[in-house]
């Protein structure tokens, strides 16, 4: 029994949790995304998800012996999705309270690099580790994903209306 993973893993999901709270919240009008406090809050909690799954696969107690070739794939798609993640946020250089469309360098074919980017984390990061129980936890975390941009899209729309309805025609994901 490792308590360090379920220590990683309570504080993921956890943080998960917190993170899709605060977009229902925001989503109903409860809370005001542009209070600094409050994204000081959500930015902690990120950072402390995002810690926890890099510090989960690697002590998964169900961790399988994977081939070297499949490993370093793995981690490919670790540093791609870094590359994705990073070069979206300096692009949109924010996280939150974007008020402008971006549809140039990485945006011009994807609509959202920096989720996909996550998404490409958590899976290269659990087969680069072989860790079984951690791909489930992060398949939860995906599904969040999935939620964040739906979210996103949805607001966009009402934002940006025919600019963005036609800028989604032009992109993927």
């Amino acid at each position: 029994m490792k308590p360090t993973f379920y220590i990683a893993l309570a504080i993921y999901l956890s943080a998960l949790a917190i993170r899709n709270g605060y977009e229902i919240l925001k989503k109903t009008g409860r809370v005001n995304p542009k209070n600094q406090a409050l994204f000081l809050v959500i930015l902690v909690v990120m950072i402390l998800l995002w810690l926890s799954w890099f510090f989960m696969c690697p002590v998964d107690p169900l961790a399988l012996e994977l081939p070297a070739a499949i490993q370093y794939l793995g981690l490919a798609v670790v540093v791609i999705g870094l590359i994705l993640a990073v070069g979206a946020l300096i692009q949109l250089r924010g996280v939150e309270n974007i008020e402008h469309l971006v549809t140039t360098g990485l945006f011009a074919r994807l609509r959202h690099p920096m989720y996909l980017g996550f998404v490409f984390w958590i899976l290269g990061w659990a087969v680069y580790n072989g860790a079984v129980v951690s791909l489930m936890a992060g398949l939860v975390g995906i599904g969040c994903v999935i939620y964040w941009r739906h979210l996103e899209e949805n607001h966009l729309e009402r934002m940006h209306g025919e600019k963005y309805a036609a800028y989604r025609q032009q992109t993927w994901l």
